[in-house]
């Protein structure tokens, strides 16, 4: 079974929290509320968390189960 991934991806000026979870990516203004936001939903859904940066390269990759929470 393929894992379930939510991504932190640049939004215009913002960041978005990108899953299956939802049809349109939800806005936040600060990469650190979008991650905080993607990590509880990662926790939730037992998903994988990609944070990607702004030219659109993943820049973390953490399971809901590893031991340390990503950080901004």
């Amino acid at each position: 079974m393929q894992a379930r991934i939510i991504r932190v991806i640049p939004a215009g000026s913002g960041w978005a929290l990108e899953s299956g979870s939802f049809s349109v990516p939800q806005q936040f203004p600060t990469l650190e509320a979008a991650i905080a936001a993607g990590w509880i939903l990662a926790k939730r859904e037992r998903a994988e968390l990609h944070i990607h940066r702004r030219d659109g390269e993943v820049r973390l990759r953490a399971a809901a189960g590893d031991a340390q929470e990503p950080q901004g």
